[in-house]
Order: structure tokens, then C-alpha cells, then sequence
């Protein structure tokens, strides 16, 4: 579709994933559908290629021999779908780190019998976020769709403009007319001082260092659902304390470490929670997969985590600021001006500094919207009823903890990825269901 965009810088964003990414862990992100019914290979592999085409960056390479490495259309844009007529487990182990100098950023694995199938994505965080999967994730099911019909698979998708994947470090300032100013330059150094010198709270291993085998978890990550009275629940007491539910999600997590923490008998640091925003314009509509995100770091002393409903107006506040004056575009300005120096930022965080004690995102409605015949708001894609969709963000050295809350139909799923470095599945769960509570009231 648009080999002609190539060759194409990285973003300073896309270089610090680049940077991070290593075999232990890797920069790369799951996301699993799950389906009622059956999936056709021949169908979907003609639904891969086309979402391919409408996606470069997933279907490119990276050229690493110059000072700055850049896109390149990729020499082998095939992908090997790890395809099983039956349950049987996927190893992530194996689809997790991906070399982007040789491979494009992402894989599937299927697993389909007659009641039930999986089909399993992993993303280079490189290419795109989690927004920008979603994006692939949709087309795929649209495009599906339509050749399981016997139909241009091409016929019902909305159109896309990869020319626009030329301003996708840009973040809308141009056309908003604005200026470098050194007020900004200070702000932006103040902030990344302040990232620098912190030196946050792990996430404690109740396990005294003996990490038990893996359980029945097989791509690393751990979910719950929310019932419609959890629900409920959850938003009435938003609505009540005047801040909204991602406000109260945040509030819960923050006194949710706190306590997991004092149990383990863990060392009294800062709690530091990375919170992924979104900084994609109306602009961006016709973009196709890229990461427009940006990060902002949630700091709160241990001794204020101790009350959900105290935190509140604070996070409120903190989190009203950020959205109105995009606060994260700090974090992407030091890493503009770090990528001015590329051996700089690779021994940063190749000396596992770390940033954050854990992630939390909440990603909202996940395909909201698909021109798809639906059974009580779960799509059907090709004869096959879409139940459940889930996914979580990568972990790294020191932040050994990312969630990821997400809405699909009538769903709400929690989702927690650990660090199988430092955290066993069965902590992992304990951690899940310590936070489900909290999150329940």
C-alpha cells in the first residue's frame, strides 16, 4: 500500500521502545480474541494481508546500521500463522520477542475447533499502541468477515491515509500553530529531573525469591471480570466523589500497592504509577496503526495511600491538568532531545532504570464501533461470535506490574500482566484479586 513512505526516521517515541526492547524483556504486547465458533485459516490468512497493506508500519522492517535507525519496507512481509485445529496452549515464550531487523511487528497464533477458538496477536510496541492494535484488530475482523462471504475483503473497510504516518510525531502541534518556547524547554527538563532522580517502589515478591512454576496462564497475563453490580457500583461511587472512574481505578491501585507492599515488608519508596494517555487529534482519524501516546507519572508518598476516597480529589486535579494541557508531550519532549544523542538514551535504559512501579491503563471501549451484524454488542465475524477480547501493556526492569481495564459488549476485564523475573503466577492472582477488591468496595 505504501511502500513509497519508506525510508521513514523513527519517532523519538518508537526509538525509546526500540532501545528497551531485549530478549528478557521484550518490548512487545499480547492481545487475545476469543471466539464462539469455528475460524477459517484460508479466510483469515486473506484478511492478514490485506490488513497488512492498510498498516506499513506492521508490515516494515527497522535498518539499524546508521546512527538513527529507520523504517524500511520489509524484504518478507509474510507472516507464519502458528495455526492448531484444537485447544491446546500457545507459547508466548516463544512469539514474545520479535527482531525487528528481520521479522515485521506482529504474529498471530490460532487455536480453533468447532466451539471455540483463540486467535492470539502479539504487537512490537514500536509499531503501535494499544489503540493503534485496535485498529489492526478491527480491520482484521472486518476484512474476515467479508471473504468468509465470498466478498471483497477490502469492500467494508473505512478508508485509511498513510501518508499521515509522516506527522505521526508531530501530535497535532503544527496544525494547532505552535511555537517551541524555552518556557516549555524548562518544564520539559524539570519533568524529566523529576523521572531521573525518582527512584520508585517495586511491586514486593511474597515468595521470598522462589518463584514456582508457571500455572495455567499461558500468555503471561492474568483477567477478571467485572460483574454489572461491580459495575454499577464502580461508577456510582465516582459519581458521588465528583471524579471519574478512571480517577477512582487510579485511587484504588495506589492504596492496593500500599497494602500488598506492607505485607511483603517492603522498603518505604514513592509509589509511582505510569498512567499511557492517548494524544491523537481528530486528525489522526484516517492514521493507520502508530503509537501516539504518551506517558504520565502518577506520584503519591506511601503514607497518603492509605485512604481511596482521601486520594481522590488530588488524582482528580493531577488527572483534569494533564488532559487540558497534554502534560505528556513532557515526556515525549525529553526523549525528543534525548534521541539527539541515541548512545545516551540506550545505556539509560539499558541500565534498567527504572520509571514507574507499575502501569495502569484504561484503554475504555474496545471496538466500539464495526460495520458487523452483533449478538447482544459481541461482534460476528465471519459466522463466529467475538466473546472476549483482552490484552495487557509490556513490563520492564523495576516496573514488574502493568493493567490494563477494558470494556467489550457488556464487559469489564482486569487485566494484569507480571514480571516472571521477579513474580509468580500465584502472586500475580493475589495481587489481582487484592486490587478486584478494593476495586468492588
Amino acid at each position: 500500500m505504501a511502500d513509497e513512505l519508506f525510508p521513514l526516521p523513527l519517532t523519538p517515541f518508537e526509538f525509546y521502545y526500540w532501545c528497551d526492547d531485549r530478549p528478557e524483556y521484550p518490548t512487545t504486547f499480547p492481545m487475545e480474541l476469543v471466539f464462539r465458533g469455528p475460524l477459517n485459516r484460508e479466510s483469515l490468512e486473506t484478511a492478514i494481508h490485506v490488513c497488512l497493506d492498510r498498516h506499513p508500519l506492521l508490515a516494515a522492517n527497522v535498518d539499524d546500521l546508521g546512527r538513527y535507525p529507520q523504517w524500511i519496507a520489509a524484504q518478507d512481509k509474510s507472516l507464519t500463522l502458528d495455526w492448531r485445529d484444537d485447544l491446546t496452549s500457545i507459547d508466548i515464550a516463544r512469539m514474545r520477542f520479535m527482531d525487528l531487523t528481520k521479522r515485521i511487528g506482529v504474529r498471530l497464533s490460532v487455536r480453533t475447533t468447532v466451539e471455540r477458538s483463540r486467535l492470539v496477536l502479539q504487537f512490537h510496541h514500536a509499531c503501535c499502541d494499544a489503540l493503534g492494535a485496535l485498529q489492526f484488530v478491527a480491520d482484521l475482523l472486518v476484512a474476515y468477515d467479508s471473504a468468509v462471504a465470498g466478498e471483497n475483503p477490502v469492500s467494508k473497510l473505512e478508508p485509511l491515509e498513510a501518508d499521515r504516518l509522516k506527522m505521526r510525531g508531530d501530535y497535532g502541534l503544527t496544525e494547532a500553530g505552535y511555537t517551541p518556547n524555552w518556557g516549555d524547554a524548562w518544564r520539559t527538563a524539570r519533568f524529566w529531573m523529576g523521572r531521573m532522580m525518582c527512584r520508585p517502589a517495586v511491586v514486593a515478591s511474597p515468595r521470598n525469591g522462589e518463584l514456582k512454576p508457571a500455572g495455567s496462564a499461558d500468555l503471561g497475563y492474568v483477567t477478571h471480570v467485572l460483574s454489572k453490580k461491580d459495575r454499577n457500583s464502580l461508577l456510582q461511587r465516582a459519581v458521588e466523589a465528583d471524579s471519574s472512574i478512571n480517577d477512582l481505578l487510579l485511587a484504588e491501585f495506589l492504596v492496593t500497592l500500599k497494602e500488598w507492599n506492607q505485607e511483603c515488608g517492603s522498603k518505604n519508596r514513592q509509589f509511582v504509577v505510569n498512567v499511557p494517555v492517548s494524544l491523537r487529534s481528530r486528525s489522526d482519524q484516517r492514521l493507520p496503526a502508530a503509537n501516539v501516546l504518551g506517558f504520565w507519572f502518577l506520584q503519591r508518598n506511601p503514607n497518603e495511600c492509605s485512604n481511596a476516597t482521601a486520594l481522590l480529589p488530588g488524582i482528580h486535579k493531577e488527572l483534569e491538568a494533564v488532559k487540558k494541557w497534554r502534560l505528556p508531550l513532557f515526556f515525549i519532549g525529553g526523549l525528543g532531545y534525548a534521541y539527539q544523542f541515541p548512545g545516551f538514551m540506550r545505556r539509560v535504559l539499558r541500565g534498567n532504570k527504572s520509571f514507574a512501579t507499575a502501569v495502569l491503563s484504561n484503554s475504555g471501549r474496545a471496538l466500539a464501533r464495526l460495520p458487523l451484524k452483533h449478538e447482544h454488542r459481541k461482534w460476528i465475524s465471519g459466522g463466529a461470535v467475538l466473546e472476549r477480547i483482552t490484552g495487557v501493556p509490556p513490563v520492564r526492569p523495576g516496573t514488574r506490574v502493568s493493567i490494563i481495564i477494558a470494556n467489550y459488549a457488556y464487559d469489564t476485564t482486569v487485566n494484569l500482566h507480571w514480571d516472571q523475573h521477579e513474580l509468580d503466577e500465584t502472586a500475580a492472582r493475589e495481587l489481582l484479586a487484592a486490587y478486584v477488591r478494593r476495586i468492588k468496595g
